[in-house]
């Protein structure tokens, strides 16, 4: 269920972690964890393996289109893939569910490595880090909620904040100049990019104009010709009546406080009620 134009605050460690982003930061820690633990005897040898490198083509090593998205150089640098997830992951989860979501991020990654590798690639250094996936998240994030408010910090001090695509087409104006100049900071700009890009499209294509995919019950609405409101049937029998003021009081909700704000009783309207109505308000 999808309206555009809505704003919504993106307040500090609002949202409770979400099933598929736990799984990724887990992941994530984890293999931070094991490579630094490599790194002591190996040096170099776990991302040469893992990181996304020339060798994906020249040996057939296509597991790094995967595998690299778990790697980080450093602390900061998985701290700072890892905010991102849970701060625009954990609402993108809740609207359109953990399959679709790890579809978004697991595209994102790939096509953010795949950028990197045709624009700017160094056959010296292998590309390591998460950061095509969760710039893939902001671009879905903007794709599903263009209006809403975020409040970045520049320089981990000044608050700014700024409408969902304004921030985006910034970071994205950012990103393009900084490829382009070539300059020599060891980042991935063409993957975050690319990531971006992939993941704005993805979820613009998929949900903004093919609606949120239906989860929990399979349901359909028709309108009640004799009585007011939608009367929901699932494909065994009719599981009761939801009425439009109740669906637009849900929304409302969800717009102006998000999806974990909603009680027990309304996900489950939500869970019976299709992403789709028909016919006039």
């Amino acid at each position: 269920m999808y309206r555009p134009g809505y704003t919504q605050d993106f307040g500090l460690f609002a949202q409770p972690l979400t099933p598929a982003v736990r799984v990724l930061l887990i992941a994530n820690l984890s293999v931070f964890i094991v490579r630094l633990l490599v790194q002591g005897h190996t040096p170099g040898a776990f991302d040469i393996l893992f990181g996304l490198s020339e060798d994906l083509y020249r040996n057939g090593f296509f597991w790094q289109l995967f595998t690299y998205m778990f790697l980080h150089a450093g602390l900061l640098h998985i701290l700072f893939n890892m905010l991102i997830l849970y701060f625009l992951g954990t609402e993108i989860e809740r609207t359109v569910g953990s399959r679709n979501f790890l579809s978004i991020y697991f595209v994102s990654g790939v096509l953010g490595g795949l950028g990197w590798l045709l624009l700017t690639s160094d056959p010296s250094i292998p590309c390591i880090g998460a950061s095509g996936a969760v710039f893939g998240l902001l671009g879905a994030y903007v794709a599903l909620f263009p209006q809403r408010h975020i409040t970045v910090l520049i320089f981990f001090i000044l608050p700014v904040t700024l409408k969902a695509w304004m921030l985006a087409v910034i970071l994205a104006g950012i990103e393009f100049l900084l490829m382009t100049a070539r300059v020599e900071d060891q980042i991935a700009h063409s993957a975050h990019l690319a990531g971006l890009l992939a993941g704005y499209v993805f979820a613009f294509v998929v949900f903004r104009k093919g609606g949120f995919p239906k989860r929990g019950l399979r349901v359909r609405i028709v309108r009640d010709k004799n009585a007011p409101g939608l009367k929901v049937l699932r494909r065994e029998d009719a599981v009761g009546s939801v009425s439009p003021e109740d669906i637009d009081r849900i929304l409302d909700k969800i717009a102006n406080e998000g999806m974990s704000s909603l009680s027990n009783r309304e996900r489950a309207l939500l869970e019976r009620a299709s992403t789709e109505r028909r016919g006039p308000r």
